[in-house]
């Protein structure tokens, strides 16, 4: 008989491990529990297999595919859509850029009812009531090369906040690529988990048939306990990891709930060879990061001609016309409007010739800006010259990692075969067996996360140089 010691010790286990995965997944059992074999004098308890480890998460209450996550996550992320709004302002800064071209038209008018006189006092006015409006007009003729040099900064802030905006749309498309794949990988982990543990349950029933019939050792058959035990814990926190990972998917796309990606087999097509020295050069032309430079380098440059004009003199003329009558339609007196007419026109020069040097300080803060703005469009040449060749070269290695992994799999696979039938044999330790067990479960989760680099520096790639691969 089982010590009473020992018995205690297996049940806490058991009952240790088994409220760890109820209260990480408390969803009632669907699948049956495996039976444990019967106990001998000399054999260890067996835990159970907890049925919420065993059991499939639940249903998400949404799936998307990759095309409908871009969609989505280029409509809701709310740095996007700030970039889109800037697009929008910029717009209008063209339009006010051309409305300088135009003149300029307002109209007034006004009315006075005074009241009667009264006694004692004498009457000041004749005509206690009056009533005027006029329109009037003005257009610049010249402005010191003024509204060329801004319609020309506006031109370029609209490129440049275009560009902002490209950039933003592939920053975009990464982030929810990123979240898409590993929102994948993780669904796909908890499969591997799941096969872990089925193999160690496998193992412990092995063992404790064996210590059953003699052919082992009490020692075995814990280190087998052992391992069932991380095999459940394991199991936990993958389905832990896919439900975070379901969770940061939804927000990308702007979603509540859990969201789960739809798998597509088509999404793993490898690229064929890369010419990089010729990606290099299209990159240079269509690179977003690079584009949104040039235009903030012609932006900066426009606006620097821009405040130079300020030294140039102002030539405008104006146009006015007023109506003027002498009594109003709610007065008692009213016999009818009657409105006597006047205008005028106007030419004027303005010359500026000192305003406190604020011409000179705005000067040299467009200037300062020209000057920072070249610096960054070298920076960010340099910067995608040098990302070009991380990311390329992850790529490549993400690739070859691929290969590797697959093989790293089968080999591990068979050596699993080959260690149990040895153990079953007698001809191995519990520690090859379960050593082999180990490094099975670490290949397959090895070939799961190379797969889903590769794909996540294939879309750096493509947010890089601007456009799909």
């Amino acid at each position: 008989m089982m010590t009473h010691s020992h018995s205690l010790v297996a049940l806490a286990l058991a009952l240790g491990l088994a409220g760890t995965a109820t209260a990480q997944n408390p969803q009632p059992a669907t699948s049956p529990q495996p039976a444990a074999p019967q106990p001998t004098p000399t054999a260890a308890p067996q835990p159970s297999m907890p049925a919420a480890a065993m059991q499939q998460p639940a249903t998400t209450q949404r799936r998307v595919t990759l095309s409908e996550a871009l969609q989505l996550g280029r409509q809701y992320n709310p740095t996007r859509v700030q970039a889109q709004q800037n697009v929008r302002v910029a717009n209008m800064g063209v339009m006010q850029a051309w409305g300088a071209y135009l003149p300029t038209v307002s109209g007034s008018g006004s009315a006075t009812h005074n009241s009667s006189p009264q006694f004692g006092v004498s009457q000041t006015s004749a005509n206690p009531d009056n009533s005027s409006f006029g329109i009037s007009a003005n257009l610049n003729l010249f402005t010191g090369f003024q509204r060329g040099a801004n319609q020309r900064a506006a031109n370029a802030t609209l490129e440049s906040n275009r560009a902002a905006l490209l950039q933003q749309d592939y920053a975009t498309d990464l982030a929810t690529k990123q979240s898409f794949f590993n929102a994948l990988a993780t669904q796909e982990l908890v499969g591997v988990a799941q096969a872990n543990l089925a193999r160690s349950d496998q193992q412990l029933k092995l063992t404790s048939e064996k210590l059953r019939l003699g052919a082992t050792t009490r020692s075995d058959s814990l280190s087998a306990s052992v391992d069932f035990g991380n095999a459940q814990v394991q199991l936990i926190q993958a389905r832990a990891n896919a439900l975070t990972a379901q969770a940061n998917l939804a927000r990308a796309i702007g979603a509540e709930g859990m969201v789960a990606g739809v798998p597509d087999t088509a999404l793993e097509t490898r690229l064929a060879s890369l010419d990089s020295a010729a990606l290099r050069r299209e990159a240079e032309a269509t690179a977003p990061s690079v584009v949104q430079a040039q235009a903030a380098v012609v932006a900066a440059q426009s606006s620097l001609t821009a405040n130079r004009a300020q030294y140039f003199p102002t030539l405008s003329a104006g146009a006015r016309e007023n109506w003027t009558g002498k009594s109003l339609p709610w007065s008692g007196s009213y016999t009818g409007l009657k409105y006597t007419s006047t205008w005028s026109v106007s030419l004027s020069l303005t010359v500026p010739i000192f305003n406190g040097f604020v011409r000179e300080a705005n000067i040299v803060n467009a200037d300062a800006n020209a000057v920072t703005a070249q610096a960054k469009l070298r920076d960010a040449r340099l910067a995608l010259d040098a990302n070009l060749t991380q990311t390329l070269t992850a790529l490549d290695a993400a690739a070859a990692q691929i290969d590797v992994a697959r093989t790293t799999v089968a080999a591990a696979q068979e050596s699993l075969r080959m260690q149990r039938e040895r153990y079953r044999l007698g001809a191995s330790t519990i520690v090859d067996l379960l050593t082999a067990e180990t490094t099975l479960n670490q290949a397959e989760t090895g070939l799961v996360q190379s797969r889903y680099n590769y794909l996540i520096a294939r879309a750096t790639l493509e947010a890089l140089v601007g456009h799909a691969l």
